[in-house]
């Protein structure tokens, strides 16, 4: 309700809605807290609302309500950005999406108390590097170390948060509609979900939940080579990948022969 005060044909109107049951009944004044929070605040309630956690949406792990508020409350970008969810244009304006994502994405860095960075899948790494420890950068991966790194603490990957983020518009388009006779005209197919036997479910990511091989996240420059020196760094590379991905399926082929 709080969401839609903004359409109330009177201004002078006085809105009170009656919660709880029993005993525990009482009347809370939407009116005053409308003019407590302000109208950009309330009007971003439903994007904010729909994507750290509803009935349709999940959750962020351990995050609740309060915490991700008081951030929203601080910053206009984060208000303006949840303002827009639902928004046509954000179904068939790709930057416009990229736009909003791109604060959303900052949005939970920040809940995630990663300052400075601005990429879900550049904090993920920070929040694992703050836990995963090494003496030295040659220093062999060590399994054992992992028993200190929680992956329930880390924010979501971008691939999933984009799909969280597209539920989260769907839901908001709903919402932000309920007045009108028909809310809604949208799919939730490619908004987050997908059909399956008759039914909808979530669809969590799109692409490989995990490299195959190590080459396969490394992301090289490709430049034209200046001299033989050039050349060599280049053969180099590839001699370094080719070891990388043989290394990968000697440590496989070992992993299934102790099963």
């Amino acid at each position: 309700m709080l969401s839609h005060m903004h359409r109330l044909k009177d201004v002078n109107s006085h809105v009170w809605v009656l919660t709880g049951t029993g005993n525990n009944q009482r009347y809370v004044d939407l009116t005053k807290i409308y003019g407590h929070l302000g109208p950009l605040v309330c009007r971003s309630l439903i994007g904010f609302y729909a994507i750290t956690g509803c009935d349709y949406n999940p959750a962020f792990f351990n995050k609740g309500k309060q915490k991700p508020f008081k951030i929203l409350q601080k910053c206009p970008e984060y208000q303006q950005a949840f303002i827009k969810f639902g928004d046509l244009e954000l179904f068939v304006d790709k930057n416009k999406k990229q736009d909003i994502f791109a604060s959303i994405q900052k949005f939970i860095c920040e809940l995630y108390n990663i300052p400075g960075i601005i990429d879900v899948d550049a904090a993920r790494l920070q929040l694992f590097i703050n836990k995963y420890t090494v003496a030295d950068i040659n220093e062999e991966f060590n399994r054992k170390n992992l028993k200190n790194v929680d992956a329930s603490s880390l924010p979501p990957c971008k691939s999933e948060l984009f799909q969280q983020f597209r539920r989260a518009n769907y839901i908001a388009s709903i919402w932000n509609n309920a007045h009108e006779k028909h809310p809604s005209t949208l799919s939730p197919e490619n908004n987050g979900w997908i059909l399956k036997d008759s039914q909808y479910d979530l669809n969590w990511f799109d692409g490989d939940q995990l490299s195959s091989f190590v080459s396969d996240s490394l992301q090289n420059e490709l430049e034209e080579p200046n001299d033989d020196e050039d050349d060599g760094e280049d053969e180099l590379n590839v001699q370094y990948e080719c070891e990388f991905d043989e290394a990968s399926r000697h440590s496989i082929n070992e992993d299934n022969e102790d099963e």
